[in-house]
């Protein structure tokens, strides 16, 4: 893919993030406000109380609806939680977001393993450290944790042989 052909997408993406950004219940909370609420389901993910804490960052995506951190601690409440499906949606909504963020797509890639689509996952992986390795930013550290896992996903597919 060239940069180039990318470019209406990136707009349409940028776009997108604006009008959510622009909701009127974006505005409803002070940040003060919204930031208490975020160390509190912090808080709650540190104590491996996902059910409760999966309900302060519903309450915070709804405010801020493309904040990368309020995303991923829904996304992390939904895979503890064994709601891959739903933990995958999110993780792709913040790949749409921050389509130049290849960790988006290797924690797609580990839910797939944990819903044991190992074929998918393997797929999704091969991807992630292809574009890892054209140089996306800040790809090295998710291109070694990509190939660790496609390691593991090689080993335990020789055992099982």
């Amino acid at each position: 893919m060239t940069q180039a052909k990318n470019q209406p997408a990136v707009a349409a993406v940028l776009e997108l993030k604006d009008a959510l950004e622009a909701l009127p219940g974006s505005a409803r909370l002070s940040n003060a406000d919204v930031e208490a609420v975020y160390a509190l389901a912090h808080q709650l993910v540190a104590q491996a109380r996902y059910e409760t804490a999966f309900r302060y960052f519903s309450l915070l995506t709804l405010y801020r609806p493309t904040e990368v951190r309020y995303l991923r601690g829904l996304a992390l409440c939904h895979r503890m939680l064994e709601r891959y499906g739903e933990a995958m949606n999110v993780y792709a909504f913040l790949a749409t977001i921050e389509p130049h963020e290849p960790q988006h797509s290797l924690d797609i890639a580990e839910c797939l393993l944990l819903q044991r689509d190992l074929e998918e996952a393997r797929r999704t992986v091969e991807l992630v450290i292809r574009y890892c390795q054209q140089g996306a930013a800040g790809g090295e550290r998710v291109r070694k944790r990509a190939e660790a896992l496609a390691g593991l996903m090689a080993a335990k597919g020789e055992a099982t042989a």
